[in-house]
């Protein structure tokens, strides 16, 4: 009797997402506005349009209303925060469909600046970028992790991540600072 009336509500509660998902991010209205002097027929009312939508743009960045970043800006705060549960920010989450997005995402190649063993069988590592990780399970497959060796943290399943010392075998992991 419950799934009769379960089954229906969950369709109607996700139904509009594909159409949520699929809208592109707003422009700040002073991109806008200079995107929109393009549209000017005349040369001389088109340089006009553009001399005021560039005041503006250069005022609200001189301000801070307005924050311009580079893909570089963006990889490098992805790095850093690898490992964290977020809210869903658009230009830390990455376009849907984009490799190198999704590559971001999924894992981190980093170095090993220090590490030390803690209760006996675990690894307390930290990574270059400030990350400091720990693994959450005994296995004696996990290499010793050295300070200058090569790591690879992936992101699992149901927020899981593992990482993986040189050849050695994975290990859970979990990011705590």
């Amino acid at each position: 009797m419950v799934l009769r009336y379960f089954v229906p509500a969950v369709l109607l509660a996700v139904a509009p997402l594909p159409a949520y998902a699929a809208e592109p991010p707003k422009l700040p209205a002073q991109v806008a506005a200079l995107q929109a002097c393009r549209t000017k027929p005349d040369a001389a009312e088109r340089l006009a349009c553009y001399d005021k939508a560039v005041d503006v743009l250069s005022a609200a960045t001189a301000s801070r209303d307005l924050v311009v970043i580079d893909k570089a800006e963006v990889k490098s705060a992805r790095k850093g925060l690898f490992g964290f549960t977020l809210p869903r920010i658009p230009f830390l989450s990455g376009r849907e469909g984009d490799p190198d997005d999704d590559a971001d995402a999924r894992q981190l190649q980093t170095t090993i600046v220090s590490a030390r063993r803690w209760n006996r069988v675990y690894w307390r590592f930290t990574v270059e970028g400030g990350g400091m990780w720990e693994t959450t399970e005994d296995t004696r497959a996990f290499s010793d992790p050295k300070p200058g060796a090569s790591v690879v943290i992936e992101r699992g399943t149901l927020g899981a991540y593992y990482a993986k010392v040189g050849r050695g075998g994975r290990a859970a992991v979990r990011r705590i600072q």
